[in-house]
């Protein structure tokens, strides 16, 4: 254990005080103001706890929780923009990030636009209604009917045209 210390830590700790170290102390500092503050906190039950291994911190926190009003004071909700430099409106936001080419329509009005969700739709009702007829269909004559049937219902939607 003497081997492990190393000389110069040894020397120092041989060494007795000299009278110019105890004569250079600075007396002790005068308590701080909040001294009772202090110690009531040193004499409360501890905050920290271990259950099962486990550290657990309780925090009473003693605040009153702020109201909608308290948050928004000082804003305009219906008339104008928000406080704190709010740069730009959500519009303002999805016309500067949306490509010019979205603004178009491109000739297409909108209730060929409707007409062409319901057709898809049908369309795809009928096709799933059909593939589970063929899955419970018994013999190969009902397929084919099945398939007829499907092929028949496809052409009225697409205007009678058996073609497209």
């Amino acid at each position: 254990m003497v081997l492990a210390v190393p000389p110069v830590a040894a020397a120092q700790t041989q060494r007795p005080p000299t009278q110019t170290q105890s004569q250079t102390q600075a007396p002790p500092p005068d308590p701080p103001d909040n001294l009772p503050r202090i110690r009531e906190a040193v004499n409360r039950p501890s905050t920290l706890k271990i259950e099962n291994g486990q550290l657990r911190i309780y925090v009473k926190v003693i605040a009153d929780w702020p109201t909608f009003a308290d948050i928004t004071k000082g804003y305009d909700l219906k008339n104008g923009p928000t406080g704190r430099g709010n740069p730009m409106s959500h519009r303002e936001f999805l016309n500067m990030v949306t490509p010019k080419e979205m603004y178009s329509t491109a000739g297409i009005q909108p209730a060929e636009m409707l007409e062409w969700a319901l057709v898809g739709y049908l369309g795809s009702a009928l096709i799933k209604k059909g593939l589970e007829e063929i899955r419970k269909a018994r013999s190969e004559r009902e397929v084919a009917e099945i398939r007829a049937r499907i092929d028949r219902e496809l052409a009225a939607l697409r205007g009678g045209d058996k073609n497209n």
